[in-house]
């Protein structure tokens, strides 16, 4: 029999074998017929043997060993700068897998963000800079509270002038004082403090108020005080000019302690009175104490120009001012006084004194017969003497 035969009566199909089918055997006690002859394959090795060149392990150097040291500087290191991968103290090698074996998967770390690294980054650095240990997180309120301080007197309306009340002063105007504090209408409180920080944000006008003494001899005192919202009190306590002082170049306005108040020249004699006559200076310095030799005269002077003002306040019902119509008071070295008084009407009257003895009920019954037009009964001038038991009147001729 052919081999087609053979094939046909196998159940064979010469045209369905696959080159693979030529190694099989056929049944058994039977050999296949001679074929074209193909090239020997190479023997595969066993299943045991037969592995994925891929599934194989690399071969890595060798690196060497690492010391405890080494690794907690390398772990530092891989801290300081996140978003590097941590490279592992010790590469452990795989063991030869079977083939069929299921390979491990290796799971890729999700890509961080660049913004999110630059965040992690500076926070990062910030605590490194400044460890938040409890006396710097309230050093931080405090900061935080006292900028917010700052911003609310700098912006709230309650810190701006509305009302300003000035008490107690005569001679300046509420203008002169309001220019020497430094505040205006709707200014700012802190418009008319000097001083430092604190003076300034606790609205403190101390070193204000100093000023203002120094540079206006008339302010004797002054207060300033805020009351929120918006109200500004100025108290003043001014001194009172009670005399002028002849000198070479002029006039000086004192108070009763002798405080010099103003420097006048000599071009307005009749604005100045009254005038204490034989002072003999030393140095007169505006806001300073007058220095005199005669001292003793001077207090003299002082004591009955007292007396005339307090005869005037004093006074009841009239309208003559003894003060106001004093032109001069002359001390002499005999220890006589006179006084220069002009009447209502105009005529001059001088008043010769030999003391200050009962000076007050003296000048309280000159100011009477002032008042009541006693010595305005006379056509002239003339010279009133109270240096004895009975007051005498004489006309100048």
């Amino acid at each position: 029999m052919d081999d087609k035969e053979l094939d046909k009566l196998f159940g064979f199909d010469s045209d369905e074998i696959k080159p693979g089918d030529k190694d099989k055997e056929g049944p058994a006690g039977k050999e296949e017929p001679a074929k074209k002859q193909e090239p020997e394959k190479k023997q595969e090795p066993a299943a045991e043997d037969r592995t994925d060149p891929e599934d194989k392990p690399e071969e890595k150097p060798e690196e060497p060993a690492i010391t405890e040291e080494e690794a907690e500087e390398a772990e530092a290191e891989a801290e300081k700068a996140p978003g590097k991968e941590e490279r592992p103290h010790a590469e452990e090698k795989e063991a030869p897998s079977n083939k069929h074996a299921p390979k491990p998967i290796k799971k890729k770390a999700p890509a961080k963000h660049p913004a999110a690294e630059k965040t992690q980054e500076s926070e990062t650095s910030i605590r490194d800079m400044i460890p938040l240990s409890n006396a710097t997180i309230a050093a931080l309120v405090l900061a935080a509270a006292f900028i917010a301080m700052v911003l609310c007197i700098i912006f709230l309306p309650a810190f701006r002038v509305r009302n300003v009340n000035i008490e107690g002063n005569v001679v300046l105007s509420d203008e002169e004082i309001l220019n020497m504090t430094g505040l205006e209408y709707n200014a700012h409180l802190m418009s008319g403090v000097s001083g430092n920080i604190f003076d300034i944000l606790c609205l403190n006008y101390g070193k204000t108020e100093q000023m203002i003494m120094e540079k206006n001899p008339y302010v004797e005192s002054i207060t300033i005080s805020v009351k929120i919202p918006s109200t500004v009190t100025i108290q003043v306590k001014e001194r009172q000019k009670i005399a002028y002082i002849k000198t070479a170049d002029g006039y000086i306005a004192i108070d009763r302690d002798g405080i010099v108040l103003e420097l006048s020249s000599a071009d307005n004699a009749s604005e100045v009175r009254p005038v204490i006559c034989g002072m003999e200076i030393d140095g007169a310095v505006l806001g300073e104490k007058l220095t005199i030799k005669n001292m003793n005269d001077f207090k003299k002077a002082i004591i009955i120009l007292g007396a005339i003002l307090n005869a005037d306040n004093a006074s009841v019902g009239g309208d003559y001012c003894m003060f106001e119509n004093t032109s001069e008071v002359r001390i002499l070295p005999s220890g006589y006084i006179f006084l220069t008084i002009y009447s209502k009407s105009g005529n001059m009257v001088q008043i010769k004194l030999n003391g200050t003895d009962k000076i007050d009920e003296n000048m309280a019954w000159l100011l009477y017969l002032f008042d009541s037009n006693a010595f305005d009964q006379v056509t002239s001038s003339g010279a009133f003497d109270m240096t004895g038991d009975e007051f005498i009147y004489q006309e100048y001729k």
